[in-house]
């Protein structure tokens, strides 16, 4: 990112109101070590952020800028660290606070004056919990919402109405043809073909058209069981083209390059899509079932189910109940019993049905 901080001295005030994504994000990382250990991983700063998030306890304007730029170097060390055992990476990201915790800290210092524009802010995503608003499986043709004009987002941004108009004309369908539909994020699963891309009174509207490759074969079985419901875009903003409403106390967004719109599954991408992020407990748990049942039935290739395998298991471990740990599960399960056995756990506990 090209964010400049201006580190000229300023009241010293904490702040607590960061999201409770950023909360989970530590509380998580320390459960890990607690069974785990940090092993070579981090510095005691990191831990002590970590112990400090977790408890929710105010954090300085200092420590936010610190906070700030850690996130914002370390980013790129998710790229090859997308689990707690897989290096340090991904451990000491959510440690600070994760995705949620640079977000916040981003949108604290615009608002405390602390951070200059000064260039395009670099590739940046943002997300709705909104699924599709059409699927026409037969004819492989989706439609739907990348964003949402007005609301003031997580990130503290509020995104006009007009700031999709110069890249749709430049970028979109009837330009370029420069904007990809993927899944995830991920640049290597371009799963359809955006054929309509518009701003109405509402927001950023879609239509696209499944591809017939193995990708698109996979992703249109998982829309068909529900596992796809929220939608996000990749973009970056041009030098001059946002400012900070003190009003509204956010940062308002006039125009946006934009490179790609993604559709998202539960538990995605981002670190801080947590299951606080669910409408409800009920929510989660029915998405787990559809989860399940679609890695159980599924003739979808091997490299999705093998995706999902891993994304369902970690699912039942941000939904398990606090009092079971790990140590309870025998290390030799594999992950069908691993599965059966926190499954039971919950119906003991009340929390899905027989």
């Amino acid at each position: 990112m090209n964010e400049d901080l201006d580190f000229e001295s300023i009241e010293q005030k904490s702040y607590s109101d960061y999201p409770e994504a950023v909360r989970n994000n530590a509380k998580r990382v320390l459960k890990y070590v607690e069974q785990n250990g940090w092993g070579p991983c981090g510095t005691d700063v990191g831990k002590q952020r970590a112990n400090q998030l977790a408890k929710g306890e105010p954090v300085s304007v200092d420590t936010i800028k610190r906070m700030y730029s850690y996130l914002s170097r370390h980013e790129v060390d998710l790229q090859s660290s997308s689990s707690y055992e897989d290096g340090c990476g991904l451990l000491m990201y959510d440690a600070w606070g994760g995705k949620a915790a640079l977000s916040w800290s981003r949108s604290k210092l615009r608002e405390l004056g602390e951070i200059k524009e000064q260039s395009n802010m670099g590739f940046l995503t943002k997300g709705i919990n909104q699924g599709f608003q059409d699927a026409d499986m037969k004819q492989g043709v989706v439609s739907g919402y990348f964003a949402m004009f007005g609301n003031k987002d997580l990130d503290g941004d509020v995104i006009e109405r007009g700031a999709f108009a110069k890249t749709i004309q430049e970028r979109g369908p009837n330009g370029k043809k420069l904007i990809k539909y993927l899944l995830d994020h991920d640049s290597k699963k371009s799963v359809a073909l955006i054929t309509n891309l518009e701003e109405d009174m509402k927001g950023l509207r879609y239509e696209a058209k499944i591809g017939t490759h193995s990708l698109g074969v996979d992703f249109m079985k998982m829309v068909e069981s529900g596992l796809i419901n929220q939608h996000s875009f990749g973009f970056s903003v041009p030098k001059d083209k946002q400012y900070f409403d003190g009003t509204k106390k956010a940062n308002v967004i006039k125009e946006v390059i934009m490179y790609e719109g993604s559709a998202v599954q539960f538990l995605g991408a981002n670190p801080e899509t947590t299951f606080i992020d669910l409408k409800s407990e009920s929510d989660a748990f029915e998405y787990l079932d559809r989860l399940e049942k679609f890695v159980r039935t599924s003739d979808a290739t091997d490299e999705t189910l093998v995706k999902l395998e891993e994304r369902l298991k970690s699912l039942y471990e941000v939904l398990k109940p606090k009092e079971i740990t790990l140590e309870e599960v025998k290390a030799d399960l594999d992950s069908n019993k691993l599965i059966e056995s926190l499954k039971s756990t919950f119906r003991n506990h009340g929390r899905i049905a027989n």
